[in-house]
């Protein structure tokens, strides 16, 4: 299922390239569409719904969200070899004809990833576009709960607080600036393992690009940024069975503003879904929303 939230993992076009910054991030991510329910469920009674007879199950509206703070480090460990980690705390929530089921709290699945500079030119007289190019791999590890219930069942893996598997993650990143324009694009690839109850969520790739003109001066400067994201998850598996009706594709807007002030940096992005192709099981992202504060530990 599509669940990148809820990996803990969110990779954007980073402008500092010669810098270790710690920093915080809040993501928010809406899902909405509807489902099928027994007629005898509480949660048509709750509403004071009354089907006809004959009719076994009905379709209502679900609403499911994912919240996370996370902390990251972006550590330069030596010119070339950077450290990327992260410790998300998550917040999952669903509800089915307006009936709250879920609504948990808790740290989710952190991550380490290792990425190494193949390029970062300096521009000169001579050489007007700076290119930058990291690759990177990593792996998130099965920290968050996986096991959370509703009733006697076990609520589905994309609104979990982690996977429950350990996984591999891949990356690289692009960026050319001219001047004070910089466009870029960074994908992110995650092979999922298989949790200790059989469930092997969709191997995913999720791609940003974006485009961003930096406006002010070395002590106060702001950017508005324009660009676009998109998600592809293969189809999940249970014990190696193929779980039809999951995986797919989603593409988003991507627009947003960065702020530095000396050492700090703001950025906040909004991200409209334009596209939603998903299996049936699949609850439609209708938007996303990133916010972070980053402070920049050394220049060099």
């Amino acid at each position: 299922m599509l669940a990148c939230d809820v990996c803990g993992i969110f990779l954007g076009v980073q402008p500092n390239d010669r810098r270790s910054t710690i920093g915080v991030f809040y993501r928010h991510r809406l899902m909405q569409g509807s489902t099928q329910v027994p007629l005898t469920s509480n949660l048509l009674v709750k509403h004071g719904v009354h089907a006809p007879r004959g009719v076994p199950y009905r379709e209502v509206p679900i609403t499911e969200i994912v919240n996370v703070i996370e902390l990251r480090a972006d550590l330069r460990l030596h010119e070339r070899w950077y450290l990327l980690a992260s410790l998300p705390l998550t917040n999952t929530y669903r509800a089915v004809n307006g009936y709250r089921l879920l609504d948990a709290y808790g740290i989710g699945d952190p991550f380490a990833m290792l990425r190494y500079q193949l390029a970062n030119t300096r521009a000169t007289r001579e050489r007007t576009h700076v290119h930058r190019l990291l690759v990177g791999a990593g792996v998130k590890s099965p920290l968050g709960r996986h096991d959370l219930q509703v009733g006697d069942e076990l609520v589905s893996p994309d609104v979990q607080l982690g996977t429950g598997s350990w996984d591999l993650l891949a990356s690289i990143e692009y960026a050319v600036r001219r001047g004070r324009t910089t466009g870029g694009v960074s994908v992110l690839g995650r092979f999922n393992g298989q949790s200790p109850e059989g469930h092997r969520m969709g191997h995913g790739v999720s791609t940003t690009a974006e485009v961003f003109h930096r406006i002010g001066n070395d002590t106060l400067s702001f950017a508005p940024v324009v660009g676009g994201y998109a998600e592809w998850m293969g189809t999940d598996r249970m014990e190696g069975v193929i779980h039809n009706g999951t995986g797919g594709t989603t593409v988003l807007s991507h627009t947003g503003v960065r702020v530095w002030r000396k050492r700090f940096s703001f950025s906040a992005y909004y991200q409209h879904a334009l596209l939603n192709n998903e299996g049936v099981l699949v609850t439609p992202t209708r938007h996303r929303a990133v916010v972070g504060v980053t402070y920049n530990i050394e220049t060099n």
